[in-house]
């Protein structure tokens, strides 16, 4: 039987002509040597999930650790981190003389144990990728992911390569069962399949002549978690013995959370599962749980460190305990493995039955990686423990309808204003015109306003919510957040109109808060009503004083003293920072300190300003900053990390300022104290 997928019929370039460039990554340069012109690049998941995974373009997943960025952080932002490596193995026989007598037993790993934070074998994989381009896809009009809009994509956010083995690259010679792979990732923002993502790897026989018989597939993962956010250098220490991992076999799940908690910073868990296997069902297949302690070089027993031990490894059909595994008696990493694949079957001259994987023929294996964290909100609530079952059931779910799951109306495009203690919300009736792809009705009910003064992440309460008059929920109709006149944007040939609007107040300037509307749907007798993400037009935004507001129209430092750290400032020092306000709209602020010595100078445009240069507010190194992560400001305030022009930090004194207005030259000075 022969599968066709338009993807594996055309170049993967044909239809990534429009798209951003790949991020890329020096720390993994390393990664073999791949044909001429094709690089190792990654992208993170993330634009529509809360699940921020790394995702290489050569069966590698992770980031090895070689920095903080996400790996597999859950929840996105959180700083909880899951993962120090990933990857795909493929195994088989592969019938060097045309026969099963003759096949050569054979493994190709994109990854095995091996030392976090720097480029070894670990990271040697031994798939290099077709092109360097991962392809980019979305169902969303509308947001950071509309440039990627494509009716043809699955998900929010599809994420897609294609990768061969049949190439000699790294330390070792690698002997190739000539297996292409076409890896499609799948990412979705809404509860609870924002909590997942599924990897789908569409594998061809890639030899000309030569079959390959017993064909296994296998994730291997190294999950260790801890918290990021207590470390001011990288890589970390003490997360390798403190590992704690189960095996749930009725989901087909390995899970890892912290032994110790982390000081209680890193409650949530991390996992990945086998969704099932494509033509044939998992039900028909040997499924294999096997974990080892973490050996590089494989001079342990029990560490299958040759493709003969490999491909026994994967084919074993055992279930390793995980009852009493955790630290500090043993440093686990596992392989979770699925076989015998193929699109015919036959007895072999041992009388037993083989599976036949002919050239050119397709098979599909998906995974999961699944996240879990404690929600008390829930009804009923539900641990991390049970919260990644839960979420690995929705995974499941999503696998069984082929991937076609009902849709909620997208949320709208959002618009936000801010100003003294107030931030006002505008938005667009667009989700009123969504066409459920399910009932192929037009089945919006309302709007749900959240915010957050914790992170992009969590803390989301829900401060209202509006709904149409239809004898559904609670009918509060959407007149009170109908603007008397709407908000217009003109971009180019592009008009926008904001039409419906909300007031948040008794915000605290300076602090930082995010923002979003939601969609939700009717629902329907099967299915309860659905809600879109909150990622999907997630605001960050800080209050402050614009100049008319601001006393007598003069610039303010606050706070002021700055005592070591203002109720805003994170545990890092680098962190840390105060806000001048009510400054006028283009200006130069320069500070001074009692000696008189020109400590920093900052360039403000109201129109233009986001805060970019000050770490606590905004990260340039973090791998995933899209525009949503710099702050909305009143226009009339900047902020101040508290270093000087040679990046070093201030001392405790007295300190001066001027603010240089550039329209009309007037110059305001004032002073301000920093204690610490």
């Amino acid at each position: 039987m022969l599968m066709t997928l338009a993807l594996l019929g055309a170049p993967l370039a044909a239809v990534a002509a429009d798209h951003h460039p790949p991020q890329r990554r020096a720390p993994l340069a390393r990664f073999g040597s791949p044909a001429e012109d094709t690089l190792i690049t990654f992208r993170t998941t993330g634009a529509a999930s809360a699940v921020g995974l790394a995702i290489y373009n050569n069966a590698f997943l992770g980031n090895n650790m070689a920095s903080s960025d996400p790996s597999f952080e859950y929840p996105l932002g959180s700083d909880e981190e899951h993962l120090v490596r990933a990857g795909v193995w493929v195994g088989g026989l592969f019938g060097r003389g045309g026969d099963l007598a003759s096949a050569d037993t054979l493994v190709s790993t994109a990854t095995v144990d091996g030392y976090y934070g720097g480029s070894d074998e670990a990271t040697d994989s031994e798939f290099y990728p077709a092109t360097s381009e991962i392809v980019q896809r979305s169902l969303l009009r509308e947001g950071d992911l509309g440039r990627f809009y494509d009716p043809s994509a699955k998900s929010y956010h599809d994420l897609i390569c294609e990768y061969f083995d049949d190439h000699n690259h790294g330390s070792q010679l690698h002997e190739p069962l000539h297996v292409r792979v076409v890896q499609e990732v799948l990412c979705f923002d809404f509860e609870p399949f924002d909590a997942v993502v599924i990897l789908n790897l569409y594998l061809i026989n890639d030899h000309p002549t030569n079959p390959i018989y017993d064909l296994y597939v296998g994730m291997y993962g190294e999950l260790a978690s801890g918290w990021k956010g207590g470390y001011p250098s990288w890589p970390p220490s003490g997360w390798f013995e403190k590992k704690n991992i189960a095996y749930v076999d009725s989901l087909r799940l390995v899970s890892e959370r912290h032994f110790q908690l982390d000081g209680g910073r890193c409650t949530s868990w991390g996992g990945y599962m086998l969704l099932g296997t494509r033509p044939d069902s998992i039900a028909e297949k040997t499924v294999s749980f096997n974990w080892w302690n973490w050996d590089p070089g494989g001079s342990q027993p029990g560490t299958p460190a040759t493709d003969v031990e490999r491909y026994l490894t994967l084919s074993n059909g055992a279930e390793d305990g995980t009852s009493g595994v955790e630290a500090p008696n043993n440093d686990p990493v596992s392989l979770l493995s699925v076989g015998p694949l193929g699109t015919a079957t036959f007895i072999g001259e041992d009388g037993r039955e083989h599976w036949l994987f002919e050239p050119g023929d397709t098979v599909t294996v998906s995974f999961a990686f699944v996240g879990g964290r404690p929600s008390p909100q829930a009804d009923p609530p539900r641990t991390a423990e049970q919260d990644i079952a839960f979420n690995a059931g929705w995974a499941q779910t999503a696998f069984n309808l082929d991937f076609s799951i009902p849709l909620p109306p997208p949320s709208p495009n959002l618009h936000i204003d801010a100003g003294h203690s107030r931030a006002t919300l505008w938005w667009t009736d667009a989700p009123l015109r969504f066409l459920d792809p399910k009932t192929h009705t037009e089945d919006f009910e309302g709007f749900r306003i959240y915010l957050s003064e914790e992170d992009k992440s969590r803390g989301f309460h829900r401060i209202r919510e509006f709904d149409l008059v239809d004898t559904l929920f609670y009918d509060t109709s959407l007149d009170e957040i109908s603007a008397p006149e709407p908000r217009v944007e003109i971009d180019g040939e592009d008009t926008t109109r904001f039409v419906f609007r909300y007031d948040l107040e008794g915000l605290r300037d300076g602090f930082k808060y995010w923002a979003a509307v939601t969609s939700f749907d009717t629902g329907t007798q099967e299915i309860e009503s659905l809600e879109s993400g909150i990622p999907q037009n997630r605001t960050f935004v800080i209050p402050g004083l614009e100049r008319e507001e601001s006393p007598e129209r003069q610039v303010i430092v606050f706070p002021n003293p700055y005592r070591g750290d203002a109720a805003w400032d994170e545990v890092l020092a680098r962190d840390r920072y105060l806000w001048f306000a009510g400054l006028p709209e283009r200006c130069v602020i320069r500070i001074y300190n009692l000696a008189g010595d020109h400590i920093r100078t900052i360039d403000f445009d109201g129109q233009t300003y986001g805060a970019t240069d000050v770490r606590g507010i905004y990260d340039p190194d973090d791998v995933w900053n899209p525009a949503s992560d710099i702050p909305v400001l009143s226009g009339g305030m900047a902020a101040w990390d508290l270093t000087t022009r040679k990046d070093q930090a201030v001392a405790s004194g007295l300190y001066f300022f001027s603010v240089e207005d550039l329209r009309t030259g007037n110059v305001e000075r004032g002073k301000f104290l920093i204690l610490k």
